[in-house]
């Protein structure tokens, strides 16, 4: 039994040729498709693939196979006693990958992260790094892989997309030359016995046993940290990695994922790089915001006010009678972890508790899709196209659905800009052609809903255009982020944020506020302009580079 890092005893999952070794014998030969049979049996080791599986049985000396082929079958070597955990095999053939007298050389480390990595080298090698979108994180996570692997450690890097895992691999193939890099999921299924560093999606680190060959050091990195306060997804944290470091552009949840999870993982926070110092310091571009405000339609309006009204009832009740938190991010995770529970017991279903908390959910989501879809978004596109079509710059535009995303680059087309869409449920082959596309300048604008917020390699654009005007500051962090790359001619990046009037999206009623309070100190500018009255001006000030 270990325990787990939110506190729990659990079972500990042993490596895999252990595993097949309680299920074979001197005696008793078994094919490999009944030791897989044997694995999916137990819920520990379902999800084992088989090429792990066939690796560790050809990796051992503990076993020996007769026959060739699907035929063949593997048993316990009658001289092979099986070795105690601390004696399994080790990397031992593989060469140092990084010269550990100067393993950070040729970096080129900024000075944020050069003061980022003194920090968690003095806690412990432990803790947490948030740096908003394009300062660099990247860079700061190979200093402690090279470092990790300059003492013949092994290196667990987890990524939340499998875009991610190409990108990463890309990247630590350029910088850390001397590595054996592997994968592990989509299909790959490789490990630290024999790479040196491996990076995975979540869900597959989770899924099968991944240890640190005994006598090495381990480094595990979390890239979008804040993502792994999850339950499902923190289950990829595994506590024999000694070194850890997590990265984001927000170290924040909507529940106590940080607290029970992400906190007793990782440690502490060592190092906050906002826009306050990267964009003084010149790591990130300069950059101009502007709120575009338009208003309700008739019916929308109705629609909106009747179920504002609804979901303020909701809250004094739930708050009033049923004593829930006055805070909103705990009254909404405690609300949500109430309907939760309550899923497929019969028992609940006339509960008037379990019933407010699932009202209040959907009326407040539906009451947020009637602002995030109003009509008018699609007329500041509309007002905007001129003042996109008057420069050569990349334009990512944030929707909130698919349709809305459809709607707006069919707007841009007829107004001569070309434009494409990009969504999950576009081929994943034909996504990639028009990133590609927007990368290499033949397509001038991207238009996706959601799918480009995290976990996707972005070609570097220059206006970002929010359709969907979420009140999170972590989401607008990441979307702004898309725009800071330093230009070659130091121009700046732009903004745009539309918004429904006189609804939960707007500024004046509080929409945005941690946000603001971060870039209005070091933005070059901050407007806001009425865009049903106010388009010419929206597309010029869009249009004009100062």
């Amino acid at each position: 039994m270990v325990v787990s890092h939110d506190g729990r005893t659990v079972a500990a999952v042993p490596p895999i040729a252990d595993l097949l070794a309680d299920h074979l014998s001197p005696a008793d030969g078994r094919s490999v498709r009944d030791l897989m049979r044997a694995l999916k049996a137990d819920p520990r080791t379902a999800r084992i693939p088989r090429t792990q599986v066939e690796r560790a049985l050809a990796g051992d000396a503990r076993f020996t196979r007769s026959g060739d082929g699907p035929k063949a079958v593997w048993e316990l070597a009658g001289d092979a006693p099986t070795p105690p955990p601390a004696h399994r095999r080790t990397t031992g053939g593989l060469p140092r990958a990084v010269d550990a007298g100067d393993p950070l050389a040729g970096l080129d480390l900024r000075d944020w992260q050069v003061e980022a990595f003194a920090a968690w080298a003095a806690a412990g090698m432990r803790g947490v790094v948030e740096a908003v979108t394009g300062t660099g994180k990247t860079r700061l996570a190979v200093a402690a892989v090279r470092v990790a692997l300059a003492h013949d450690g092994r290196v667990l890097v987890v990524v939340p997309t499998l875009d991610l895992v190409d990108q990463w691999t890309t990247e630590l193939r350029r910088l850390v030359p001397g590595a054996r890099l592997g994968r592990l999921g989509g299909g790959d299924a490789d490990d630290l016995h024999d790479h040196h560093v491996v990076v995975a999606t979540p869900h597959s680190a989770a899924a099968v046993p991944f240890d640190v060959p005994a006598g090495h050091p381990g480094l595990l990195v979390a890239d979008e940290a804040h993502r792994y306060g999850a339950p499902t997804w923190g289950a990829a944290l595994r506590p024999d990695f000694g070194m850890r470091l997590a990265l984001t552009a927000t170290y924040e949840r909507n529940d106590d994922g940080i607290e029970d999870v992400l906190g007793p993982y990782f440690g502490a926070v060592v190092c906050a790089y906002g826009y306050e110092r990267a964009v003084p310091d010149g790591v990130v571009a300069p950059f101009r915001i502007a709120f575009a405000g338009t208003a309700l339609e008739e019916h929308e309006r109705a629609t909106y006010d009747e179920l504002d009204r609804r979901v303020r009832q909701l809250h004094r009740d739930l708050v009033g009678t049923y004593g829930f938190s006055r805070d909103p991010r705990r009254l909404f995770a405690a609300v949500a972890a109430t309907v939760a529970a309550a899923e497929g017991d019969p028992s609940r279903r006339r509960d008037p508790r379990v019933a407010a908390c699932r009202e209040y959910l959907f009326r407040v989501r539906t009451r947020r899709d009637v602002a995030a879809t109003a009509a008018g978004k699609l007329d500041v596109v509309a007002a905007l196209a001129p003042g996109i079509a008057r420069h050569a710059d990349r334009t990512l535009v944030f929707t909130d659905t698919v349709d809305q995303a459809e709607q707006a680059a069919r707007l841009l087309c007829r107004a001569g800009v070309p434009a494409e869409t990009v969504s999950s449920e576009l081929p994943e082959k034909q996504r990639r052609i028009r990133l590609a596309q927007f990368r290499n300048g033949n397509l001038r604008v991207v238009v996706a809903p959601r799918v480009l917020d995290e976990g996707v390699d972005v070609p570097a654009a220059d206006v970002a255009i929010v359709l969907a005007a979420f009140r999170t500051r972590r989401q607008m962090i990441q979307r702004l982020g898309r725009v800071l790359r330093l230009k070659d001619d130091g121009r700046p990046a732009r903004l745009v944020v539309a918004f429904a009037k006189d609804t939960r999206e707007d500024p004046a009623d509080g929409a945005h506020e941690g946000f603001l309070r971060e870039v209005v100190p070091v933005a070059a500018e901050v407007t806001t302009f009425d865009a049903d009255t106010s388009r010419t001006e929206l597309a010029d000030w869009l249009a004009v580079e100062r």
